[in-house]
């Protein structure tokens, strides 16, 4: 169990590859993610679906997210009323943020969908690495809280207006950069190879 679940908050880990049950039927191995604005409040969900490599991503309103008592998280949507997210204005994401270090978006599963490069460019640890966490609170309504750092020397501290300044400066210069990205550099070459 996760220790923030015990004050009403909610880790973005636990909304990765969960159960999100839909008012017509459950998805199994979904991931959810509020994408949200500068000061936190979140605007839309973005829902991958690992079944069918689906991308869906919906406006928000307040009550459409619940974690019952028995910690089963709950979307008052249908599935079958909700559209791919390559049917989005991609415009509506730009002042957005998520936070999947992961890289959810970046797995062969996805690749080819046209709304996925839109929506990594809203992905925080593109930007700030040194960011670990994110706490919503109990209705995924906003950011309440930040991690920084590794497990062992982690600083939890209250989301503000001015949490997202610096990586939205980056941000307006340049592309995210995936984790997966390749890094150039030098390396050492075996022996048997330099003659």
């Amino acid at each position: 169990m996760d220790l923030w679940s015990l004050f009403g908050l909610i880790s973005h880990r636990s909304l990765k590859s969960c159960r999100l049950e839909f008012e017509d039927r459950p998805l199994e191995r979904a991931s959810l993610f509020p994408l949200f604005d500068d000061e936190g409040r979140t605007r839309m969900v973005m829902i991958t679906s690992e079944e069918d490599a689906r991308i869906i991503v919906t406006d928000w309103a307040p009550g459409v997210f619940v974690r019952d008592w028995s910690m089963r998280n709950r979307v008052r949507l249908r599935f079958t009323d909700l559209s791919d997210a390559s049917m989005s204005d991609e415009e509506r994401f730009q002042d957005l943020w998520h936070f999947d270090p992961w890289w959810v978006l970046g797995e062969d599963r996805y690749q080819g969908h046209g709304a996925v490069p839109a929506l990594r460019a809203t992905n925080i640890p593109g930007y700030d690495p040194k960011m670990s966490g994110m706490i919503f609170d109990r209705g995924l309504e906003r950011v309440s809280y930040v991690a920084t750092g590794p497990n062992q020397s982690r600083k939890v501290r209250r989301f503000k207006a001015s949490t997202l300044s610096t990586i939205a400066a980056r941000r307006r210069t340049g592309p995210a950069r995936s984790r997966r990205t390749a890094t150039v550099g030098w390396r050492l070459r075996p022996s048997w190879r330099s003659m």
